[in-house]
């Protein structure tokens, strides 16, 4: 995975300037930032938003399509067509929460809590609020 920035605009930059980090200048913050153990795992170029976390030996990935809703955890991954994605939901419990897709069926995916408010906003910003259907 590879990350850059706007090093020129970047308002943190002024004070790191000058600063020194065992003995050596620290001029300018790093640009690119290169995973080297893989542990992001593949990136989808077309994905809107992905995050993935393992809590209490359970592993979740979500990835947001233009057109599609990824949902994986160990027993499987399920795709679902954006026009058919009914109602969404979220349920917080102590360091996860569990994100919940209303389709044709009803699918769930279990992630870390720091990823609460980031998913919210990208399955608002994909899917409209948040709404839950009555069972």
């Amino acid at each position: 995975m590879t990350s850059s920035g706007d090093v020129e605009n970047d308002p943190g930059d002024a004070s790191r300037r000058g600063s020194t980090m065992t003995g050596t200048a620290f001029d300018a913050p790093t640009v690119e930032i290169t995973d080297f153990l893989g542990l992001a795992g593949r990136e989808d170029p077309q994905s809107v938003f992905t995050c993935s976390s393992r809590v209490h030996g359970v592993t979740g990935t979500l990835l947001v399509l233009p057109d599609a809703l990824v949902l994986s955890e160990d027993d499987g991954t399920v795709r679902i067509p954006a026009d058919e994605v009914d109602a969404w939901w979220d349920s917080a419990s102590g360091d996860a929460f569990s994100l919940a897709v209303q389709g044709r069926h009803r699918h769930s995916v279990v992630l870390l809590s720091e990823f609460r408010s980031a998913t919210v906003h990208a399955m608002t910003r994909a899917y409209g609020p948040l709404n839950r259907l009555s069972a």
